[in-house]
């Protein structure tokens, strides 16, 4: 069997986010995608799978386990690692772990470890505990003498000694910006979580600017950092869509895209982020990209709309450039290219319309009525009538 050049690294596609589930026909068509461009992991982490962490104790069945190992054996062919994850912390009890650290009963540790453990029978290379997007509640739950970053840590040694191997880990605390939450939650880690466990982080802040392989978590963990890049995501922002050049990341050896969840642009995110990885990624190479998954050159005219994110360390010191120009874009876009990405991106590009034509004071009440929802038409039009009285 062919290896990837980047065995040794980790990269590929979380479908982590929220909002969206793939078909298992979608995720082979990412194992494609990740073969194509050389990378070598998918993690399903879906918050959408309710028996993935809002119900994590409940069974998957018959059919759900059938459809897995059918994907499985599909990214085993085609030498992609699975990463199976499950999201306890929402309600996992940690009394009764340390109950189970004395060989006292723990019937949600064992839930965990026998779910974990069918997953890799059913053919998950590894498997990831997440511990991330849940309430600060840890004392009020359990009280002063449970430290959550230690108990954490305990959980994830546990489960990856049960199941006789290494695995993966989210922490609660998996973005610099989160620290101020619990600041003693990654240093009560350190003390504990086993070196060999791996360790998911998503840089300065939960969407980072840039990344390099100096994170400040590296300083706190001995483990080997993944970095999870929520740079293309837009669940937190689902009116907008981001599908620039890979930028602000710098010789990173593990990295996996946390995208859209929408098909044919993820596929497209993943061209863009491998062409970045295996080389330095030009403006020219992004416009290849895009003319090869069938974008037409008009979308050059609007791109400023759609490339990165917008950070919260940046400040608007200049107006937005909107003009009628952008909108007969759009138009284009939006009437006369037909194609299954065009069909993904027909919300995103309406909704730009509206915006621009909002900013240009061009958007009549009647239309502010029928598109937006009642509280920003009621904002807007009151600001429309405030301006004709002056």
């Amino acid at each position: 069997m062919k290896k990837n050049k980047n065995e040794n690294n980790t990269t590929g596609y979380i479908e982590g986010y929220y909002g969206k589930l793939l078909s298992w026909e979608n995720r082979k068509l990412i194992i494609n995608s990740l073969k194509k461009n050389n990378m070598n992991t998918y993690l399903y982490a879906p918050k959408e799978d309710v028996c993935h962490r809002f119900n994590w104790r409940k069974k998957y069945d018959l059919n759900w386990r059938k459809n897995f190992r059918d994907f499985t054996q599909f990214s085993k062919e085609n030498n992609i690692n699975v990463i199976a994850g499950i999201s306890p912390g929402l309600d996992f009890d940690f009394m009764t772990l340390f109950n189970k650290a004395k060989n006292q009963e723990s019937i949600d540790y064992n839930l965990l470890y026998y779910k974990s453990k069918q997953l890799l029978e059913d053919g998950a290379n590894s498997i990831a505990l997440l511990l991330d997007d849940i309430p600060e509640d840890f004392k009020n739950r359990f009280g002063d003498k449970l430290s959550e970053g230690t108990s954490h840590g305990i959980l994830a040694n546990m489960l990856s000694e049960s199941l006789g191997k290494n695995i993966y880990f989210v922490p609660r605390i998996y973005a610099d910006e989160l620290i101020d939450d619990e600041p003693n939650y990654l240093s009560d880690l350190s003390f504990v979580l086993d070196s060999k466990i791996k360790v998911f982080y998503c840089g300065k802040n939960v969407v980072s600017k840039s990344l390099t392989n100096y994170s400040k978590i590296k300083k706190i963990l001995n483990n080997q950092i993944i970095y999870w890049d929520n740079y293309y995501a837009n669940d937190y922002c689902p009116r907008r869509l981001f599908i620039g050049p890979f930028i602000g990341r710098k010789k990173l050896d593990n990295i996996m895209i946390n995208p859209t969840g929408l098909i044919n642009t993820d596929l497209m995110i993943l061209d863009i982020v491998a062409s970045k990885i295996s080389n330095n990624q030009c403006e020219n190479k992004w416009e290849k990209i895009l003319k090869n998954h069938g974008v037409p050159s008009i979308f050059n005219k609007i791109k400023q709309y759609f490339l990165k994110p917008d950070f919260s360390s940046e400040t608007f010191t200049t107006n937005s450039s909107a003009n009628i120009q952008h909108i007969e874009a759009i138009d284009y876009l939006l009437w006369k290219w037909k194609s299954e990405l065009s069909r993904e991106w027909y919300p995103y590009l309406f909704n730009l319309k509206h915006d621009l034509q909002i900013k240009l004071n061009i958007l009549t009440s009647e239309r502010l009525i029928k598109t937006q929802t009642k509280p920003l038409s009621e904002y807007f039009i009151k600001k429309l009538n405030k301006g004709e009285k002056k």
